[in-house]
């Protein structure tokens, strides 16, 4: 393969090639601990990401949901009211009602 010339390379190639130059310059176990790092940080990404989307799906409020409910053919009145008793219940945690 041959070799490209810098003044040909756009800025994101000679980024990339400037971090694989450090790489390659880098011992085993520097090497070694560069990937550990890089493992951590992606987990600890992965996990506040994971914590924002729970977030996110929990603030749908009861009303939010029982609107969408009620937008369904052949749900009348008394069945929205019912839905709406049970809803609040279990989330006041009450299971029994």
């Amino acid at each position: 393969m041959a070799k490209k010339r810098n003044c040909r390379r756009t800025t994101d190639e000679s980024i990339i090639h400037e971090k694989v130059v450090r790489m390659r310059k880098m011992t085993d176990r520097q090497l070694v601990n560069y990937v550990d790092e890089m493992v951590k940080k992606a987990r600890s990404e992965s996990l506040n990401q994971g914590k924002e989307q729970k977030k996110e799906a929990s603030r749908l409020s009861a009303e939010d949901f029982v609107e969408e409910i009620g937008r369904i053919k052949g749900i009348g009145t008394a069945t929205m009211y019912k839905i709406r008793e049970l809803l609040n219940n279990r989330l006041e945690g009450n299971a029994d009602a």
